[in-house]
């Protein structure tokens, strides 16, 4: 008789193989809007004219790397700004200045066009379970089996699918494919280019789309580059995301020469 967290188990697998499917197509990344950590500008003392305040230089590195409003490189020398839980750089004093008279749209649209690493940081920033999915990711890069099972429901709570195939258990899936292919590929890496996630109560889904190259199978010395999607499906468990269901997908990348693309099963 199955247990009722398994049940919930195959019913968010059910739900998510469909979202996962969705997933292969072209979606817009949406920017969570956490709540902003604004950062207070000190007062200056009316006897002194004081260099700028320690309050303003950068307490982390920024995660943008061109300036929002000049469109040019970051300077590790210029002000800094604190938004929504990251560090925004900029190029020059004064940037940061009309970044402050922005309102918060404003400074999101210019962030999605200029920096959509500091649209990721933020989205990470803010969402627990955006953060379980790039951590499976990190996981698989180090090959760290300890990491990898904390980031699951363990005792066959979590479920797998891959390409529409119901790979059943996420012990299963780990023991059968995924570590034995993370072998084979050490140091596997996938870039992400598009990410969002959706909350609904004490349930999130984090879609990811990217990339990554492994040998061609045919030519040792080549690599084939694969288009590959995730979606997770991650819950509460005691205070603690957790991933309760993985769908993955991949595909060959399209050669210019002629003849379909090969399909690749796994990752």
């Amino acid at each position: 008789m199955k247990t009722a967290p398994t049940i919930l188990s195959r019913s968010l697998a059910a739900l998510v193989l469909t979202a996962g499917i969705v997933t292969a197509a072209a979606w817009a990344a949406q920017p969570a809007q956490p709540a902003e950590q604004s950062q207070a500008k000190p007062a200056p003392s009316p006897a002194t004219n004081p260099a700028p305040s320690p309050a303003s230089s950068p307490v982390t590195k920024p995660v943008n790397k061109l300036c929002p409003i000049m469109e040019s490189e970051v300077d590790a020398e210029a002000p800094t700004r604190q938004f929504k839980g990251v560090t925004i750089g900029f190029c020059c004093p004064g940037c940061d200045r009309k970044w402050d008279r922005t309102s918060d749209a404003g400074k999101l649209a210019m962030l999605t066009k200029l920096a959509p690493e500091a649209i990721t940081a933020i989205n990470a920033a803010s969402n627990p379970a955006l953060k379980v999915a790039r951590d499976y990711l990190a996981a698989c890069a180090k090959s760290d089996l300890t990491a990898l099972n904390a980031l699951f429901l363990d005792k066959g709570r979590a479920t797998v699918s891959e390409n529409a195939s119901d790979e059943g258990t996420w012990e299963t899936y780990r023991d059968q494919h995924l570590m034995p292919e993370l072998k084979a590929m050490p140091g596997f890496v996938m870039s992400i280019t598009k990410e969002d996630v959706q909350t609904f109560a004490a349930t999130s889904i984090v879609r990811q789309m990217g990339s990554f190259t492994m040998p061609d199978p045919n030519q040792k010395e080549l690599t084939k580059t694969y288009l590959a999607a995730i979606t997770y499906v991650v819950v509460d468990d005691g205070g603690t995301p957790k991933i309760a269901h993985m769908h993955r997908s991949s595909r060959a990348e399209k050669q210019t020469a002629a003849g379909a693309p090969a399909m690749h099963d796994h990752k």
